[in-house]
């Protein structure tokens, strides 16, 4: 009997061992919070762990087992993550394996160990050429010609050389953005002065699309809007605090540049739907699958993703205008990221990431931030509320999206993906 016991312990502390470094893993991935809470309850109802909670916030992850009497509660101290959908598509691929009881814990365990110790790395060179495609990609959708397309793309791969080195070092992670917001505002300002006529608040802008925290925006709103308040406020508070570190840098690099060789023109482009936009949408996703580590098969997927984004917002925009414009593309984003979940076995924020990334510089609210950058401080109050507004909108458009797809097949037990 004593034995029998004993078994059973080591078991259950394999099992939980698993649970705990697989609620690390994925939050270091980038999973949205209730999808995150969602997928760890699954698993321990799968692997027989009793009552199972878990809490998770940006900086804190908490998880208890056993009925009250006999709870045992695991804190783990964590750090707001940036996405990664590689890593993010293998745990699902584990996630499933156990549910469907394909895998022993001990297996589990092992790949877990392989998924954390062997992240998708790409070559340096092919990192900096996504962040100058991505910077000349997004500037159609802001408006801009060709000029603002090979500005774009040359201050695009100055951000991406700022990223890649302050990335080094772990101290340096906070301040990335800053880093690069300035690099991108003293570059576009250079270059414009050099002969370029471009606009440097639309180059700005595109160059930092990777740094928007729109998806982190979105979550928190989304969360908020759900009762998750203490993870929506703490999402909330770090996306406002990430975008308060880009109009910072920005307004330093200006400086800097304005004292060196004079004040440049500001101005702001009214877009129109063009075609361009959409080949402009085909390279972004192909940018995004590097930004965003996603696996390389992933890149059709997240090309249509831009695609379908870009030309549902414009469709809404002229048909609904531009704040219900934007609910029906992220509507549009979450049905077909559902469909695609369950059909290609695929997780769905492979599909809805980089939407919401295009969605983002391509609706109203975020546009307005040019009027942020430029130093337009009684505009400034419209541009933030139109941002909010923006972030409600994409947030409830994914919301609709996920009661009206049904979940896919996985071991989510009657949950709804909310992602």
């Amino acid at each position: 009997m004593e034995t029998e016991q004993t078994q059973l312990t080591v078991a259950n502390d394999a099992t939980v061992e698993f649970l705990v470094r697989f609620a690390r893993a994925a939050h270091n991935a980038g999973y949205p919070t209730a999808d995150f809470e969602d997928r760890l309850v699954s698993l321990a109802d799968a692997l027989g762990l009793e009552a199972a909670q878990v809490s998770a916030t940006p900086t804190l992850v908490e998880l208890s087992f056993g009925t009250l009497t006999r709870q045992r509660t695991y804190a783990l101290r964590v750090h707001p993550p940036s996405v990664d959908l590689d890593a993010i598509a293998r745990l699902e691929d584990l996630a499933q394996d156990i549910v469907s009881g394909r895998v022993t814990t001990e297996t589990a365990l092992g790949r877990l160990a392989d998924i954390t110790a062997h992240p998708l790395r790409r070559p340096w060179y092919v990192q900096l050429a996504a962040y100058a495609v991505a910077g000349g990609a997004v500037t159609p959708v802001l408006g801009g010609s060709w000029r603002e397309v090979l500005t774009g793309g040359l201050v695009g791969l100055v951000v991406g050389a700022v990223a890649l080195v302050a990335r080094r070092r772990s101290r340096a992670e906070p301040m990335v953005a800053p880093l690069a917001a300035v690099a991108a505002s003293f570059t576009a300002a250079a270059l414009v002065r050099t002969g370029l006529k471009a606009s440097p608040d639309v180059v700005t802008l595109a160059a930092l699309v990777t740094f928007l925290p729109g998806m982190a925006l979105t979550i928190g709103v989304r969360e908020l809007a759900t009762g998750h308040l203490q993870s929506g406020v703490a999402n909330t508070a770090n996306a406002l605090i990430q975008l308060l570190g880009l109009v910072f840098g920005v307004g330093v690099g200006r400086s800097i540049a304005a004292h060196w060789f004079g004040a440049t023109q500001r101005t702001v482009h009214q877009t129109g739907f063009t075609g361009t936009q959409l080949l402009a949408a085909v390279a972004a996703g192909l940018a995004f699958t590097v930004t965003l580590r996603a696996q390389s098969r992933a890149a059709p997927i997240m090309c249509a993703a831009t695609l379908l984004a870009i030309s549902t917002n414009a469709i809404g925009r002229s048909l609904v205008g531009a704040a219900a414009g934007t609910f029906i593309a992220a509507l549009a984003i979450g049905l077909v990221g559902g469909v695609v979940a369950s059909r290609l076995r695929r997780p769905p924020l492979v599909f809805i990431v980089p939407g919401v990334l295009m969605l983002v510089p391509g609706s109203a609210g975020f546009r307005s931030l040019l009027q942020l950058l430029t130093g337009q401080t009684v505009s400034g109050i419209s541009a933030g509320f139109n941002t909010f507004v923006t972030a409600m909108a994409i947030a409830y458009g994914l919301m609709v999206a996920t009661v009206v797809v049904p979940p896919r097949v996985t071991g989510d037990r009657g949950r709804d993906s909310p992602m």
